[in-house]
């Protein structure tokens, strides 16, 4: 039976099939989905290491974040409203230390990096005690040194002097002479999209959406300015959680508008945002005072959505009301979407937000924070997510330590019904942790998608056809985890999981879900594979960096039929065993761009035992 979220796409194609019209002259796209799994590697003038040439931007580019040091800067910093008490050590210790820095750089700009150089570098006597920069550095929360930079930030500007008509410098990006050709290709992956939804006639409008970040203006230009070199008219689109809640908080009948600097440092923990990118704030400004109907309007009118990293929460935050029902920017969404006339693009936390809704019967949930080893040691917890550095200052909240598996079981935007998503995943040795969610509630699939890598997703339309096919782009891969087999035992750290199904798609394989089964195509490129060796393959700390997939590949590209491993930290954890069935299939194939070439190894049906260390 089909889930109530899977209405919103009835009248989308399967597969890449674009044969059905809209509004009479209009195709439907071959995908109206495209989820990263982050890590996109682009040129930049702030990022100059991923250009072929490093002598690619004018001087008037944007290189780094800029910081003063001013006496009005560090009183800010003494705010004791931001400070508890229990952390009054750190903050004179910061005081001292970056006053110490000042007596050193006076005015002089800096950037980020020569900051934190300076002040880890520094040492100080305060009350006949030494104080060390880096033990200081270290000891504040992610939350506390953000605030420090914060406070120290000013406007990136190529004049140095004070001038009020200074011109803020703008991050810019260089398709053509970035170095990984996977992140160009996802790129231009999406406004080759947003063209088919617009026509031959004119270019695709892109809006970028930053929700995501904790600063939501940083990535701003970097985004805009990517998507026009890839040939589409790009604009900000300033959706986040400030915006909704101005919107929410009225005063005389209006929305609260001028309150966005606070609503930005309550929501997102970021502030002195209207010194930085005065510009930017201004549009900020002027589209909440605009109101709803204004950003409704903007979606009406665009042919793609693109969401930004950072924290899936700020993004739900963003299109859900308080109550969690939809804003009426998300309402307008889902109709275009189930309309085939937007494509919604996202990367890291702009993925993950986009699971909710319900699958045969069961919410899907959205992931939020955690890693593998912590999941199999304590399960999953449908919690607000620990913020970061929270172990520092002991600020975690419901009992929870910072890396923790946390998770809403109500879901994120609901436009990807069909599983848990996942990001930055083989990478981070993520396995573990969307594993341990899914068994903690019952959820069916689950997607792990790597780094420079996109599924491409196309929901269908008529129920003769699948409910949706995916294609796998990019450098990497995406981990699928089936759990109809799968057993479990135990609670918490005894908890035994076994029989899960695993799947591994590569570039340009495909799947499609029909009634909750899953049917995997290859790559017609790929073959199976001839390696004759059968070692014991074995491997211990599995869940870090890469590993789990390291070991997955090597069982894909030999005759061994299974793989054991660990994941043990001071003598508790988990035993893992990779194995082979009769269902079992692994295909390989290299894949040759300019200059390089990529092997993949893809696998269907391997299966998972993960068993507590006695």
């Amino acid at each position: 039976m089909r889930s109530l979220s899977l209405c919103i796409f009835a009248a989308l194609l399967a597969g890449t099939a674009s044969a059905a019209n809209v509004n009479g002259n209009k195709k439907f796209p071959d995908y109206s989905m495209v989820l990263i799994g982050g890590g996109l590697n682009t040129c930049t003038s702030a990022s100059v290491r991923d250009c072929t040439d490093t002598d690619t931007f004018s001087a008037a580019a944007k290189v780094a974040d800029v910081f003063m040091l001013t006496q009005e800067h560090l009183a800010n910093i003494a705010d004791s409203t931001f400070w508890s008490e229990e952390r009054v050590i750190e903050q004179q210790q910061t005081l001292a230390l970056l006053e110490f820095v000042r007596s050193r750089v006076g005015s002089e700009r800096i950037s980020e990096r020569e900051l934190a150089r300076l002040w880890r570098s520094a040492e100080i006597e305060i009350d006949g005690i030494w104080v060390s920069g880096r033990v200081n550095y270290n000891a504040l929360t992610d939350r506390e040194r953000n605030f420090v930079f914060d406070q120290l930030q000013i406007m990136a500007s190529a004049d140095k002097g004070s001038k009020r008509n200074a011109t803020r410098q703008k991050e810019f990006a260089n398709l053509a002479k970035t170095k990984d050709g996977f992140t160009t290709e996802i790129y231009r992956k999406i406004v080759e999209l947003a063209q088919q939804v617009a026509g031959p006639s004119r270019a695709p409008r892109i809006l970028v959406v930053t929700a995501s970040g904790r600063d939501p203006f940083a990535a701003v230009d970097m985004y805009t300015n990517v998507f026009d070199e890839a040939g589409a008219q790009t604009s900000w689109l300033p959706l986040n959680a400030a915006y909704q809640a101005a919107q929410h908080e009225l005063v005389d009948n209006k929305p609260s508008c001028d309150q966005l600097p606070q609503y930005l440092a309550a929501y997102h923990g970021t502030y002195q945002r209207e010194r930085v990118y005065p510009d930017l704030m201004q549009q900020l400004q002027a589209f909440c005072k605009q109101g709803t109907d204004a950003a409704v309007e903007q979606i009406r009118r665009a042919d793609a959505i693109f969401i930004n990293g950072g924290d899936q929460s700020l993004t739900l935050q963003a299109f859900r009301q308080p109550d969690g029902t939809a804003t009426a920017e998300l309402k307008q969404i889902e109709s275009m979407l189930g309309a085939g006339q937007i494509i919604i693009a996202g990367t890291s936390a702009g993925t993950a937000v986009m699971a909710g809704g319900s699958y045969q019967g069961r919410r899907t949930p959205m992931i939020t924070n955690g890693d593998s080893y912590s999941a199999m040691q304590y399960g999953a917890f449908d919690l607000a997510a620990p913020q970061p550095g929270c172990d520092k200052d002991q600020s975690c909240s419901n009992g929870l330590a910072e890396q923790h598996l946390t998770f809403s079981g109500a879901g994120g935007l609901g436009l990807f019904p069909w599983g848990v998503l996942d990001t930055h995943f083989s990478e981070r040795g993520r396995q573990g942790r969307l594993i341990r969610l899914q068994n903690d509630t019952q959820t069916r699939f689950g997607f792990g998608i790597d780094e420079a890598t996109a599924l491409l997703v196309a929901p269908g339309q008529q129920d003769n056809q699948p409910e949706v096919t995916m294609e796998v782009l990019g450098a990497g891969g995406v981990y699928i985890v089936d759990n109809e087999k799968t057993q479990s035992a135990g609670e918490g750290a005894a908890t035994s999981i076994t029989q899960v199904t695993t799947h591994y798609l590569t570039r340009e394989d495909k799947l499609e879900l029909k009634e909750g089964n899953l049917r995997t195509r290859f790559a017609q490129w790929k073959f199976a594979p001839n390696n004759n060796q059968a070692p014991l393959l074995n491997s211990g700390d599995l869940f870090e960096r890469d590993n789990y997939r390291q070991l997955a590949q090597l069982l894909c590209l030999t005759q061994s039929r299974q793989a054991t491993a660990r994941a043990v930290r001071v003598g508790q954890g988990h035993e893992i065993r990779l194995y082979k069935d009769l269902s079992s299939y692994t295909r390989e194939g290299v894949f040759r761009q300019p200059g390089s070439e990529t092997q993949y190894c893809s696998y269907r049906n391997l299966m998972l035992d993960i068993q507590p260390v006695n």
